[in-house]
């Protein structure tokens, strides 16, 4: 009998686990294998940025101590973050949302104040709809020194996914709506909760 555990992992656990981990990224994003190099080199950039956490959801032996050096233990989830700052990618383009959205320079500048951004969070979707993400997501952010988490989803009709229902049941709140990203044809949310 297996379990599933959240653990937190060094970047260097992190860096050796890569290509699993972005490999559900994709498959739960529905993002093209074609994505993975590119991809690979953004999150590995990830780690270097202040205050990088990351948490897995390992399936492991139920008489055997969760292990992210243990590539017998495969993982179900990935989360990380790390702090948010105007010289990175997802700032600049928020910024961008928000000011053609009407927002003041005033107004912008205290949205995107002491505040992690969750750059990913993602279930196999083998395993989705069994708490996997509800417990990454719980754990991670107790980890989280900023005053505020801030991530990005995509918009789907009615909020009506799992990823929706699981950001709102934790009081997630509006930022941005329909927002589009360079790289995206699809709009996305950004949401934040103060932690």
């Amino acid at each position: 009998m297996s379990l599933v555990s959240i653990v937190a992992v060094t970047p260097a656990q992190f860096r050796r686990r890569i290509d699993e981990l972005i490999d559900i990224h994709l498959s739960a994003m529905d993002y093209p294998a074609s994505y993975k190099d590119q991809r690979r080199t953004l999150w590995l950039s990830n780690i270097h940025h202040p205050d990088f956490r990351c948490h897995l959801a390992l399936v492991h032996p139920d008489d055997a101590r969760p292990d992210p050096s243990d590539p017998q233990q495969p993982c179900a989830g990935v989360c990380f973050s790390f702090r948010g700052s105007s010289d990175t990618w997802w700032n600049q383009q928020v910024t961008r949302g928000l000011h053609e959205a009407g927002h003041s320079r005033r107004q912008i500048e205290s949205v995107l104040k002491d505040y992690a951004e969750l750059s990913e969070i993602h279930v196999n979707p083998r395993v989705q709809q069994l708490g996997i993400g509800r417990g990454l997501l719980t754990v991670h952010m107790k980890s989280i020194s900023q005053q505020h988490v801030m991530l990005s989803t995509p918009e789907v009709p009615g909020e009506a996914n799992g990823a929706w229902r699981l950001y709102r049941s934790l009081g997630f709140q509006d930022v941005l709506r329909n927002f589009y990203f360079p790289a995206d044809a699809r709009p996305f949310a950004i949401l934040s909760k103060a932690l």
